[in-house]
């Protein structure tokens, strides 16, 4: 419970609205309890003394107290749902606004399925529970009090006999929610797990059948499903033995009631129209216990998605702009790196003893085996990650003292997973600089040698490119990232090994029209291809994680056996395929 109460403060704002709902409610209600009674006065005050006009007075009343409960009940509905799927749209955008403070270490920990499942299908869950659990649980525990209350001043003796038995109820129901939770929380995990394979599923679709292992998936996405169906059937076999039970003991405590005040009516202690309204009073009794029953279900269901929810929501992101962090109002892009290392999480040493200065303007190749540190050098400058020891400058400053805007807003990364999204090629295109006009765009798709292919389509730049951009091919996609990044304009334009796609005479191109485009833009090209690399200013050879070299490429050809051997296998494998 204390779960859902954290997440209740986002019905606060519209706690009035709530408020009058519930007043609504217990209006709806009271006037629900006060029906058995006109009962009872329409039999004995009407039908047992041959009064038409009580009954027909006492019937009107019944039929205009249903209407009037009717109405408010409407009324509370409306209130309800209004202030609930409010509460849920400021709760998706808490959350999404959170995930989208999260750094790249946070998503290092969170799978993107289970992402999913908690800002979808734990957030309605919760919802659910405010619209209907709220309504629920406060009819229920009013009716439940008043009809006990009118029970016993209808016939005491009778009361504590169904009190007693209802109160030996409620304490099961207790019993079972304790057993019940720790299954819908598996349920949601499982949940969570079968949405990540599914999500994985469909992503790497095109991988899965170019390695023919459709097989593989669907025993693995079976064996996901499997687990959530097996919880799912052994949650509802609880929940549907408890229901029965409780239809069972409502009967019986009906079948009390008319056996004895039966025998009270029969021997005078009890008029017909007291024993109608204590077995109408019975009923409501057993309404409210079945009604807690699956309070209590869509409490716990709710109380384990707003544990989830709660956890998204109190995840703090890996990396924190420092309080009074500065904005640089000039930005020349002097990098400095002193003595830096880093290590993801717990693990070894990605980068160690890093020391390098990059002045602005330059040019700068990396290139090293795969695992060499490569990636992780340049996600060190935007601060996708903080370094672990030493210190890197931008400009003089510690990047941990710089505002994000100020770093991010100057420095752009192509990183090698060539992320598109659903829409245009010229909507792509733009998300690097929304307000730019589209002669800039096209500018930016030349200079990336995006705009040959682009022209060839059938509606050009308006050309829809798919979902992750499936529509188009990988060296397509590579330059539609690149001219997505001229088009930002950075000052430090960092390049993680985005060309591999490409062949070797756009490459070239690509490369040279980096290098010649107008303004002093800095540029990091980090490749595996000595072709991609050779005509920086200066070229840093990285292997386990340290710089081991540095220099242009004739001199690395002379003093770094590293680089050497690399080129010369690179070498080796083009005679061969110009051979073949």
């Amino acid at each position: 419970m204390k779960e859902i109460l954290k997440i209740m403060k986002f019905l606060r704002p519209y706690a009035g609205a709530m408020a009058v709902a519930l007043l609504l409610l217990l209006f709806s209600s009271g006037i629900l309890l006060v029906q058995p009674k006109l009962t009872q006065w329409a039999i004995d005050g009407g039908i047992r003394t041959g009064s038409v006009r009580v009954v027909l007075t006492a019937s009107l009343a019944v039929l205009a107290s249903a209407i009037a409960s009717s109405a408010l009940m409407y009324a509370c509905g409306i209130l309800l749902i209004r202030s609930s799927q409010k509460a849920g749209h400021d709760m998706r955008n808490r959350l999404f606004a959170r995930v989208a403070s999260f750094s790249f270490s946070n998503f290092d920990r969170w799978r993107t399925g289970e992402l999913m499942v908690r800002l979808n299908s734990d957030v309605n869950r919760v919802l659910m529970f405010f619209r209907m659990g709220f309504h629920m649980l406060t009819q229920a525990v009013f009716i439940l009090i008043g009809a006990v209350i009118l029970m016993f001043l209808t016939n005491a003796r009778l009361a504590v006999i169904l009190t007693c038995m209802m109160a030996g109820l409620l304490l099961l129901f207790l019993l079972f929610s304790r057993v019940i939770r720790p299954i819908f929380l598996k349920m949601r995990e499982a949940l969570a797990s079968l949405n990540n394979t599914l999500q994985e599923s469909l992503a790497g679709a095109k991988l899965v059948r170019a390695f023919s292992r459709q097989d593989v998936e669907k025993q693995k996405f079976g064996k996901r499903n499997r687990d959530f169906y097996n919880l799912s059937i052994k949650a509802g076999i609880i929940i549907g033995c408890v229901m029965p039970f409780l239809m069972l003991i409502g009967n019986l405590a009906i079948l009390l009631v008319l056996g004895l005040g039966g025998g009270g009516v029969a021997a005078g202690g009890m008029t017909l129209g007291q024993m109608t309204a204590f077995s109408n009073y019975a009923m409501m009794m057993v309404f409210p216990i079945v009604m807690l029953a699956m309070v209590i279900s869509f409490m716990i269901m709710a109380s384990a998605s707003a544990e989830r929810v709660s956890e998204v929501l109190q995840t703090e992101p890996g990396l924190k702009e420092k309080e009074g962090a500065l904005h640089l109002k000039e930005f020349r892009g002097r990098m400095e790196f002193e003595n830096v290392s880093f290590h993801y999480g717990d693990g070894n040493n990605a980068l160690t003893g890093i020391n390098l200065i990059i002045e602005p303007g330059e040019r700068i190749g990396i290139i090293g085996t795969t695992g060499s540190g490569k990636s992780t050098l340049v996600n060190l400058i935007p601060r996708f990650y903080d370094v672990t020891a030493g210190v890197l400058r931008l400009d003089g400053h510690d990047t941990r003292d710089l505002s994000f805007d100020t770093v991010r807003g100057h420095i752009v990364v192509v990183l090698q997973e060539t992320v598109l999204f659903s829409g245009t090629i010229a909507e792509n295109i733009y998300f690097g600089r929304p307000d730019a006009t589209m002669e800039e765009v096209q500018e930016a798709a030349r200079a990336a040698c995006a705009e040959e292919f682009i022209l060839e389509k059938k509606k050009q730049y308006d050309e829809q490119v798919g979902e992750r951009g499936m529509g188009l091919s990988g060296g397509q996609r590579q330059r539609i990232a690149i001219a997505r990044s001229l088009l930002a304009r950075p000052d430090i334009l960092i390049l993680d090994d985005v060309t591999s796609a490409l062949d070797l005479q756009t490459e070239n191109r690509v490369i040279q029209n980096l290098y010649t485009l107008p303004g002093k833009r800095t540029t990091i090209i980090i490749s595996q291809k000595i072709n991609s690399v050779k005509r920086a200013d200066r070229i840093l050879v990285l292997d386990q994680g340290q710089v081991r070299n540095v220099g242009t490429h004739d001199e690395l050809l002379k003093s770094s056996p590293i680089y050497r051997e690399i080129e010369e296998t690179q070498n080796a494998d083009a005679v061969e395929q110009g051979d073949e």
